[in-house]
């Protein structure tokens, strides 16, 4: 029943997971939703395809090119969560990105793909360009064809190397899209990486050199999700980010460092002098 309703929403890979093989590591966005870990039983996890093939030239991560992904999932729980309460008499509770169990683990140990090393989930039709999100409820595993005595353990990619070999932070400076999302200064290596790389916002080396995820988008497994195939920006320039009001600006998933840290990687980009960030 879940992935049938699920479903409806374009996702499909789903799948349920005793949530005592979860790993819980901020227990407190439970409790934040008005009940307790030992409460949850089930978490019912799936993946959002996200991919669309702009062709070359784009300067900005492929995940950041439609609109903002939590304003989707948050149209999802909206509409689902009430089906899903409806079908199976027991409250459910809606996360994604900020969730309070290791969410990459829990896929990959729900059957829904396999944990790479660069730390992605990649799906066998999708790769690893999907989000992953989860619904946590306090029904039994066995409502939704599974038990708790059932062995739930991650699977992991052949080790090939290749993200590692490919990633232009190897030299241990951290990760490039973690570096185009910090507030305040860079420094001098960091600046040349953004300049180097071209990228104004996040990075997709590891996933693009993937030969998993180089399969699925040669097999052009692009997502079925209207969403994320409308209004899309391939490419920010300075002029075009400056031009945006708030509303526009703030639908972006670009747009939660605010815009003074995009201004400043375009800048880079453009080799143009930094802005100073206060």
């Amino acid at each position: 029943m879940f992935r049938e309703i699920l479903g409806k929403y374009g996702v499909e890979f789903a799948a349920a997971l005793p949530f005592s093989a979860c790993r819980v590591f901020s227990p407190e966005l439970i409790e934040r939703r008005g009940t307790s870990p030992s409460a949850i039983k089930t978490a019912l996890l799936f993946l959002v395809p996200y991919y669309v093939n702009d062709g070359i030239g784009g300067n900005i991560s492929v995940y950041a090119r439609a609109h903002d992904y939590h304003f989707f999932f948050e149209n999802l729980y909206k509409e689902a969560i009430p089906l899903l309460e409806s079908a199976y008499g027991a409250p459910f509770y809606g996360f994604a990105d900020k969730s309070a169990i290791a969410e990459v683990h829990a896929a990959s140990s729900a059957g829904l793909g396999m944990i790479g090393d660069s730390g992605l989930i990649i799906n066998k039709k999708y790769g690893s360009y999907v989000f992953i999100g989860e619904l946590l409820t306090p029904a039994e595993p066995e409502s939704f064809g599974i038990s708790e005595g059932e062995a739930f353990e991650p699977s992991f990619c052949s080790h090939c190397g290749a993200c590692k070999k490919a990633c232009p932070m190897s030299e241990g400076l951290g990760c490039l899209s973690m570096v185009t999302q910090k507030k305040g200064e860079l420094t001098e290596s960091e600046r040349d990486f953004i300049k180097k790389y071209g990228s104004a916002w996040g990075c997709d080396i590891c996933s693009a050199v993937c030969p998993y995820t180089k399969k699925a988008i040669a097999a052009c497994a692009e997502t079925p999700i209207e969403f994320f195939r409308q209004d899309r920006i391939v490419r920010l320039s300075s002029e075009a980010v400056n031009a945006m009001d708030k509303a526009t600006f703030r639908g972006r998933a670009f747009a939660w460092r605010g815009k003074k840290t995009i201004l400043r990687n375009l800048e880079i980009f453009e080799e143009k002098q930094p802005t100073a960030i206060g």
